[in-house]
């Protein structure tokens, strides 16, 4: 692959933000991985994008699955062999049958957590310098 195709992964890239955003970054010539927990929801986007002749593909991940994430890692560094962009995207919502305010301020905690570079809700990196974004 040439260095000068830039890479990337959109976590729950099925609908709303994450969809879009793949569409953008492939708009733009980025060779986009579309990822998402269930994967006929998955490759159903995926093929709407390709309908626009857009360099696009799918890989099977749930965010909630260390297993599951360490498989996509292993397939992405297999077809690619690097990863320029990384947008965790992927929502989990772990108490469905809550309302969001009378919720216990513990699993919202737990649900908004993201695991990044730093561990849990990890800082923003540019070329491998973290970026102090406050």
């Amino acid at each position: 692959m040439s260095k000068d195709i830039k890479v990337a992964l959109v976590t729950g890239g099925n609908r709303g933000l994450g969809y879009e955003l793949a569409k953008q970054l492939a708009l733009h010539g980025v060779k986009v991985i579309l990822s998402s927990r269930n994967p006929e929801v998955g490759r159903k986007a995926v093929q709407k994008l390709k309908e626009l002749n857009l360099d696009i593909s799918y890989i099977e991940m749930d965010v909630t699955d260390q297993e599951s994430i360490q498989q996509a890692a292993m397939t992405v560094n297999e077809r690619h062999g690097k990863l320029d962009v990384l947008i965790n995207n992927a929502g989990v919502y772990l108490d469905k049958n809550e309302k969001l305010l009378s919720m216990d301020p513990c699993v919202l905690e737990e649900t908004m957590a993201t695991i990044g570079p730093e561990g849990p809700n990890g800082g923003f990196f540019r070329d491998g310098e973290q970026i102090d974004w406050q």
